[in-house]
């Protein structure tokens, strides 16, 4: 939550302030997202507040999380864009070097990952998918470590690989860019390395400033049905829960 608060804090003066970006977390849920059965037990969480921040009047919502666990439901769900991480990485990825490969933490990973590029049109550019095999909620343990850890992979996936550019598989990596960017530096390769969680915001913002939302011809409004759940997603609900 720290580095989303520095990258808040750069995101506002960057911008002049016309950028205000606020971090929140689902009130209930696995503490990270790490499987299909992780996305599957999020899902209606991430879903309550994508309800909550559009009655909050918020412009636009990033699902941080490389997985985008729920980006159609919620697409159908509210009016103002929705933007994934994967999604917004994967395509600028493609437009920088054409063929890319993904850094992911786990290869419980792949099976999610390689889904989602087949439902984007992106499965051709995919060069490979590599692991540096450290859980979500690891990946802060040991910084130093895990950054020459991802710099080594980056390393293979060039140079085995033939990816022209690199996508970091997991938002938690953020706070890892610079390091890794640094080490690969000092090692003379100049190499794009897309930070999801970024990617979305700016695509994000893109989207607003451009007056457009996705589809409503695509993501149809949700009809009106009986459904019989154990909690609430299209009500308001105050604080969100």
């Amino acid at each position: 939550m720290e580095e989303r608060k520095r990258f808040a804090k750069f995101l506002k003066y960057q911008t002049n302030g016309l950028v205000l970006l606020d971090a929140v977390t689902v009130d209930k849920g696995s503490a990270s997202i790490e499987d299909a059965f992780d996305e599957a037990v999020n899902t209606p969480y991430i879903l309550q507040k994508v309800k909550w921040a559009e009655k909050q009047g918020y412009n636009a919502i990033v699902i941080d999380c490389f997985g985008d666990p729920g980006l159609d439901a919620a697409r159908e769900l509210v009016n103002i864009p929705v933007v994934g991480a994967n999604h917004s990485a994967c395509y600028l990825a493609a437009q920088l070097g054409g063929r890319f490969s993904i850094i992911s933490i786990l290869p419980e990973t792949d099976i999610l990952i390689r889904n989602l590029l087949l439902k984007y049109g992106l499965l051709s550019h995919l060069a490979s998918i590599r692991h540096i095999n450290v859980p979500v909620l690891d990946l802060e343990k040991d910084p130093e470590k895990t950054a020459m850890r991802i710099a080594d992979v980056v390393k293979k996936a060039l140079t085995e690989d033939e990816a022209c550019s690199v996508v970091f598989g997991c938002t938690g990596m953020a706070i890892l860019l610079d390091k890794v960017n640094k080490i690969l530096q000092e090692e003379g390769l100049d190499v794009p390395i897309i930070e999801p969680l970024k990617a979305a915001v700016y695509n994000a913002i893109y989207w607003v400033l451009k007056g457009v939302s996705h589809s409503k011809l695509a993501y149809l409004p949700i009809r009106e049905k009986l459904r019989i759940l154990d909690f609430k997603i299209t009500e308001v609900i105050q604080s969100g829960k």
